[in-house]
């Protein structure tokens, strides 16, 4: 990926900073809830719906996360949590 926190190895550091992983995140996680939304009419039972019932669940905890640390950094009044490891003012 493009974005210099991407090439970082640790996972902590990702977390509310990179706003490309949060968009695709996003579009997961509505993707994985529309699919569920529309196989879930005959229940539960089939693989694929199952699946996508866990990947949703998977990705909404990992966009909580991402939310939870974006607003950390607000409160912690970091202007640009993008930009607060590699240039510390």
């Amino acid at each position: 990926m493009t974005c210099k926190f991407c090439t970082e190895s640790l996972f902590k550091e990702k977390l509310g900073r990179c706003k490309r992983c949060m968009w695709l995140n996003l579009t997961l996680l509505i993707c994985s809830a529309a699919g569920w939304y529309f196989l879930q009419q005959s229940g539960p039972r089939q693989v694929e719906t199952i699946a996508l019932l866990l990947t949703f669940l998977a990705s909404s905890l990992l966009m909580l996360l991402h939310i939870g640390a974006y607003i950390y950094y607000r409160l912690r009044r970091v202007a640009h949590p993008t930009e607060d490891i590699h240039n510390p003012e």
